[in-house]
């Protein structure tokens, strides 16, 4: 029962918590965002292309959106988002390849929005999508990114979203093109390939924070900012505990 309460208690707070800080930055109230290169750079991206003449590449991963990785997926259909929107009002929309079922209507959706704010002259392509292996077969998707990547016009690559060791064959086919390279995926080996061929990867949670840095919401500021305010409760509660068992033992 006291566990209980403790957790109604804990989500009670967090909601509180987050309906304070999004009246706060409604009203005007400063947020600081830690600095992240990924997303400087991923604001750049739709210039670069017009300048080479070239389209971007964004890869989604392989978790669907009713799946327990489905935040990741998620967070990289933001970035798809902000990028699509980038690129068609510049004239540059991007690929984007999806690993799995369930992710491939979403990133159509989400470039047909993009395509149809920025009244795009050509119209929609339907192969600006393209479903590449089931996410049973990780390495079949991989090397399907790997000839997306090499027979198309593609400038550089952004790999966002659940990602395993098939991440390697990605990041190498992008690297042989000599492309700049931003990585995104909350798998630990997945991040440990992803930081050995770039300095641009954005590590679990940061991507997770994808809405706040591209979109910036009133909510999704708040929600940054509880995050970081319970990551140092429950760094000072862990410390407290140490310090305790410290002098009673």
């Amino acid at each position: 029962m006291d566990e209980f309460v403790l957790t109604i208690g804990a989500v009670v707070g967090v909601a509180v918590l987050l309906l304070v800080f999004t009246w706060r930055v409604r009203r005007g109230g400063m947020v600081g965002l830690r600095p992240l290169s990924p997303y400087t750079m991923l604001k750049d991206q739709a210039g670069l292309a017009v300048e080479s003449g070239s389209q971007l590449h964004l890869t989604l991963g392989r978790a669907g959106l009713t799946s327990t990785g489905s935040p990741t997926s998620i967070a990289a259909l933001t970035v798809l988002d902000a990028v699509a929107k980038d690129g068609c009002a510049n004239g540059t929309p991007p690929l984007a390849t999806v690993g799995e079922g369930t992710l491939l209507p979403a990133a159509q959706s989400s470039l047909l929005k993009a395509y149809n704010e920025a009244q795009y002259t050509s119209g929609f392509e339907a192969g600006a999508a393209q479903f590449i292996a089931t996410d049973t077969d990780p390495f079949s998707y991989a090397g399907g990114v790997t000839t997306v990547i090499h027979q198309n016009s593609v400038s550089n690559s952004v790999a966002v979203g659940r990602f395993g060791t098939e991440l390697a064959l990605i990041t190498a086919a992008a690297e042989r093109k000599g492309m700049d390279q931003i990585v995104g995926t909350d798998d630990p080996l997945a991040m440990a390939l992803g930081t050995a061929v770039s300095q641009n990867v954005l590590i679990g949670e940061e991507l997770l924070a994808s809405g706040a840095y591209l979109e910036g919401k009133p909510s999704q500021l708040a929600s940054v900012q509880v995050q970081d305010i319970l990551r140092i409760l429950i760094a000072l509660i862990l410390l407290g505990i140490a310090i305790y068992q410290l002098f009673t033992a």
